[in-house]
């Protein structure tokens, strides 16, 4: 017997396809709850059983199945295990560009079905962003390229997010070393958030930040100073006194001082980073070991050994508890230890330490 589309077998089998679907986005929108809370291994869970449902029910080809590994990608980025992050990311890059075509805007921005923060995801400049952790920065500069190629195509010459990867080049240049090159990006990318945002928003701000720290690299240090003063101001005026943003113009407005040699307006402005960090993010945030590590560069310089000696071990604490006893950062306060220990005249001291954070690094980065 052949049945009409509005007879009762039919309607009980949209039925059965729509549960599928439910689940599906059942297990998606578990996965975003458990990542915004911060349990990337109960959101990476989810995260696995919506893809499985994707692929057996739509084939792995389809664009869901994209968004779910885009999820996937993030959770595993979020983790630290980038090489895992990037081949998420790139079986997602690999089916947008084969559903959608190598020019679709949507193969330049994953947006995500189910309101991920990260909602808008660029594929190109996710792989970009795993390749200059690792330090690959010319595999980086590549990714990010090609994400700026569709953007100028798609959105035009002067739009937002074509800022956002001069930005991410420009980084790619500082990092390298190249600072005139890495300053035209970050211009460039200035002149249109200006335009396009206003004078007083706060990506003009980041753009701010990014030159002045081009000027403190090349040592024009009252150039950056007044850049990292612009940025502080629109900081302050668009996000209050209190931000977490604040906190980083402080810091670098600290470092020009320290660079200057001016130690106490130094210190005065590491310390009021430190007291907005320890009140927006607790006292065992990892930028308040940064925040630690600076204020003791001040006492170490000072020749106030002790002092620098228990901020850098407040750091060293806090590195230990939140990235584990084998992260380059601790290898960092390891040696500023040894420093401390070396200008006391206790060479053994000094040299313990040093050589823990030698075993880190050969461990991390290579002999």
């Amino acid at each position: 017997m052949i049945v009409g589309r509005s007879h009762v077998d039919v309607a009980v089998s949209y039925n059965n396809i729509g549960g599928v679907y439910y689940r599906k986005v059942s297990y998606n929108n578990l996965g975003l709850v458990n990542y915004d809370k911060g349990d990337l291994d109960q959101a990476k869970d989810y995260y696995q059983q919506a893809l499985e449902i994707e692929e057996e029910q739509l084939g792995p080809n389809h664009v869901d199945v994209a968004v779910s590994y885009n999820n996937l990608g993030l959770v595993y980025y979020d983790k630290g295990d980038l090489g895992q992050a990037k081949d998420y990311y790139q079986r997602e890059l690999e089916i947008r560009e084969k559903q959608l075509g190598l020019y679709h805007v949507h193969v330049a921005f994953s947006y995500n079905n189910i309101g991920l923060v990260y909602s808008k995801k660029v594929s190109y400049n996710n792989i970009g962003e795993v390749y200059y952790n690792k330090g690959d920065l010319d595999e980086a500069k590549d990714y990010y390229q090609r994400t700026l190629e569709i953007e100028e195509k798609q959105l035009g010459p002067n739009h937002v997010d074509v800022a956002v990867s001069y930005n991410n080049i420009g980084r790619v240049y500082s990092k390298k070393g190249d600072l005139d090159q890495a300053k035209d990006y970050y211009q460039r990318a200035l002149e249109i958030q200006e335009k396009q945002l206003g004078p007083n928003h706060v990506d003009v701000a980041v753009s701010y930040n990014n030159i002045g720290l081009v000027y403190r690299k090349k040592g024009d240090l009252d150039q950056a100073k007044d850049y990292y003063q612009r940025a502080l101001e629109i900081k302050e005026k668009r996000l209050g006194p209190n931000h977490v943003d604040v906190a980083v113009s402080y810091n670098n407005l600290g470092l020009v001082y320290y660079d200057k040699g001016d130690l106490d307006q130094a210190k005065d402005y590491y310390q009021r980073a430190l007291e907005i960090q320890e009140k927006q993010l607790g006292p065992n945030h990892v930028d308040v070991a940064i925040s630690y590590n600076n204020i003791a560069g001040v006492y170490y310089k000072k020749g106030d050994l002790d002092q620098a000696k228990d901020y850098y071990q407040q750091a060293l604490e806090i590195e230990e508890e939140q990235q584990g006893p084998n992260h380059v950062d601790v290898a960092v306060s390891y040696n500023n230890i040894g420093g401390v220990y070396y200008k006391k005249g206790d060479l053994d001291q000094a040299k313990d330490y040093y050589q823990r954070a030698l075993e880190i690094e050969e461990k991390q980065l290579g002999p």
